[in-house]
């Protein structure tokens, strides 16, 4: 377990009454439960950022399917030219 550093919070009367009923159901502590709230928090928060993080990576693929179509039309119409350019010589 790690070392706890105390630390004081405000908290409204709603959520302090809020959080000793959520402690009295599970069996626990105020203080446990939102030691739990924070731990949720944070796991959420890097769930979402790796969430954002896929949806980057998907659009960012979708960015460079579209770049390489792009490069490809413009390859074939350099070989279309060179190829008309070519025959115009003879």
């Amino acid at each position: 377990m790690a070392t706890k550093v105390m630390t004081s919070i405000y908290l409204t009367s709603a959520q302090k009454r809020a959080l000793a009923r959520r402690a009295k159901q599970h069996q626990t502590t105020v203080s446990e439960e939102i030691r739990t709230a924070v731990e949720k928090h944070f796991k959420d928060e890097g769930a979402e950022a790796e969430q954002q993080l896929t949806l980057l990576a998907a659009e960012a693929n979708k960015a460079m399917d579209r770049m390489i179509q792009k490069l490809d039309e413009a390859h074939a119409s350099i070989v279309h030219l060179r190829k008309s350019m070519g025959r115009r010589k003879s």
